[in-house]
């Protein structure tokens, strides 16, 4: 069963845990905080004892909403020696919550210079695979925002995706169903990973229900795109088990 922080108790429970904690700042009125209950306590009981989960009460522990700028609930941190490695907010699908727990399961701290600062996917300090991907000298995500930002596909994927087809060596379609906030989020993710990589050329459009997802690269990065096909495969995958 989860802990419960406040105010008094956070140094003790979160900052000086001998192991990584999730936080989830919670409020007793708010409907989303129940949608994802079921969701946190199972992963709670899957990462034990290697994770723990903290639930504070954001309308009664003024100073740790203010220490960690919360601004709605639910909203969860992964604290790993009293340093955030990741974070979420709002009622979000179950690969994204996951994510939350592996940051924090599976965090290893660096000095200042060393691993890897790629986006959804990236090859360690040591040329190692991590997540994804994408090769850490392309893109430029932060590392903490690594996991979420792989979480945030794999949902998509998981929720939507009807066909992934490589109409040619250099481009991959993605055929995803669902209306307009399927839409939106698409266009979202897109935007933001060709930001942080920019030999993604992303175009999204509409075919009648259907979202077209157009992935294109150059010449030289075309293994990108067996990557991305295969964690959209393996995602929609675990989506239909469910």
């Amino acid at each position: 069963m989860a802990a419960q922080g406040t105010d008094a108790t956070f140094e003790q429970e979160i900052e000086l845990s001998p192991v990584p904690v999730v936080v989830e700042f919670y409020a007793t009125w708010c409907g989303n905080c129940r949608r994802i209950e079921s969701v946190l306590d199972d992963l709670e009981a899957e990462f034990a004892p290697n994770v723990r989960l903290v639930k504070v009460n954001a309308d009664e522990n003024a100073q740790l909403v203010s220490k960690f700028a919360v601004t709605s609930t639910p909203t969860l941190f992964a604290i790993v020696s009293g340093a955030q490695v990741a974070t979420t907010i709002g009622a979000q699908p179950e690969p994204v919550l996951r994510a939350v727990f592996e940051a924090a399961a599976t965090r290893v701290a660096t000095e200042p210079g060393e691993g890897c600062g790629c986006g959804p996917s990236c090859s360690s300090a040591t040329g190692e695979p991590a997540i994804g991907w994408v090769d850490a000298r392309a893109c430029t995500l932060p590392t903490d925002d690594q996991p979420m930002r792989l979480a945030e596909f794999e949902a998509l994927f998981a929720s939507s995706l009807r066909e992934v087809r490589r109409e040619e060596s250099g481009w991959l379609r993605l055929r995803l169903g669902g209306g307009a906030d399927v839409e939106a989020g698409a266009r979202d993710l897109a935007r933001r990973e060709s930001d942080c990589c920019s030999f993604f050329d992303f175009a999204v459009g509409r075919d009648g229900d259907e979202v077209i997802v157009d992935v294109r690269v150059p010449s030289d990065k075309e293994a990108v795109l067996d990557g991305l096909a295969a964690q959209a495969e393996a995602a929609r995958t675990e989506g239909e088990q469910w």
